[in-house]
């Protein structure tokens, strides 16, 4: 973590910020992960000094030299105007500290959880072969639960067809179904997300016989997010 960041993060549940630096700070926290990471580690190794410290009474003198700030002898109705002033201010700034320390903690572990694709998101591939000429064109739509697919090269041959895979990073292929017409409307059974890959290979007439790709892939391509 950069010691800029830890540093100011200290300062801000210490209340060594003005109010200007403070909301500069917050400002932060919505935006950058590490800032919240920060202020919530600094909130919860501070926490059990701000249980132990409790309230320490001041000194009469502080009583003499407010009135003396604000003009005119303290009474003893003034004195319980301000003690009850300044307790509610304490309550009200331990209550925002509390409050930020917990946004800097929920910012903190939402920033941890990767990312999910967002509803109705939609995402295009083309598959090509060894020359570089697009064969298929696949169109995800997230949302409706569907996969589009359009042939733009050859057919299969008579005795064989095109079978449709995803292509994990690690694992078997998974199959998406056979791809002999020359446009498919296939419901997606599967989950896919930008970067993903997907594959045709040649199968025996009706698909692989045994859920795993059997003759050779032929075209490839990459999911991305669509313009």
């Amino acid at each position: 973590m950069d010691d800029d960041v830890d540093a100011l993060a200290a300062e801000y549940v210490i209340g060594a910020l003005d109010r200007g630096e403070r909301r500069a700070v917050e400002t932060r926290m919505l935006r950058e992960p590490v800032m919240a990471s920060a202020v919530a580690a600094w909130a919860d190794r501070l926490s059990p000094l701000d249980a132990d410290a409790g309230e320490l009474a001041p000194p009469d003198r502080v009583w003499s030299a407010i009135a003396a700030r604000i003009g005119g002898d303290v009474g003893v109705g003034q004195v319980i105007h301000l003690e009850r002033s300044l307790k509610r201010w304490r309550v009200a700034t331990g209550m925002v500290g509390i409050a930020a320390a917990l946004l800097a903690v929920i910012v903190a572990r939402e920033a941890l959880v990767p990312p999910s694709p967002p509803p109705g998101a939609s995402y295009v591939a083309v598959l090509g072969g060894e020359g570089g000429a697009p064969a298929f064109v696949a169109s995800v739509d997230t949302g409706a639960g569907t996969i589009r697919l359009r042939r733009v090269g050859t057919a299969p041959p008579p005795d064989k067809s095109f079978e449709l895979w995803k292509v994990p990073e690690s694992g078997p292929t998974v199959s998406l179904g056979v791809a002999d017409s020359e446009r498919e409307l296939k419901p997606l059974d599967v989950s896919l997300k930008p970067g993903e890959r997907l594959a045709i290979s040649v199968e025996p007439k009706g698909g692989s016989p045994t859920g795993q790709a059997t003759g050779p892939v032929v075209y490839i391509g990459t999911l991305l997010p669509a313009e």
